[in-house]
C-alpha cells in the first residue's frame, strides 16, 4: 500500500483557474500526480505578457496540463467550456482584485449541473 497519490483514469476531470500563481501552481501540480484529467484556465495575454507565468504554463503542460484559453466573464463560453471537457471538479487558486470575475464562472458551473457543491 504505501504513501503513493492513488491514480485516476477518467474521472475526475479537474479544471484550476489561478495555476500559474503561488498556490495555484502546486494545486495543479499535485492534480496532475494524482493522475485526474488537469485542465488549466489561461488567460490569453499570460502567455505573451509575462514570462514567469508563461515558464509556469509549459512546466505544467509538460506534466501532462490541458491548457484551456479564455476568461472568467462570458458565461456561455463557461458553460460550453464545462460541458465540452466534462469537467466535474473546479478548483479556484485566484485572489486578489481577480475573485469578483469568477463570479460568472459560478453561474455557469450552477447551470451545468455536473459540478458538485
Amino acid at each position: 500500500m504505501g504513501s503513493e497519490i492513488p491514480r485516476v483514469e477518467e474521472s475526475g476531470r479537474t479544471l484550476i483557474i489561478g495555476s500559474t500563481g503561488f498556490i495555484g501552481q502546486f494545486v495543479a501540480e499535485a492534480s496532475l500526480a494524482s493522475g485526474r484529467p488537469t485542465y488549466l484556465l489561461v488567460w490569453g495575454g499570460h502567455l505573451s505578457s509575462c514570462k514567469a507565468k508563461a515558464n509556469a504554463i509549459m512546466s505544467l503542460q509538460e506534466k501532462g496540463a490541458i491548457i484551456l484559453q479564455g476568461s472568467s466573464s462570458d458565461k456561455a463560453t463557461k458553460e460550453k467550456m464545462l460541458k465540452e471537457h466534462k469537467i466535474e471538479i473546479v478548483i479556484s487558486a485566484v485572489g486578489g482584485e481577480s475573485i469578483l470575475g469568477q463570479l460568472v464562472l459560478v453561474v455557469a458551473m450552477k447551470s451545468v449541473g455536473t459540478i458538485k457543491f
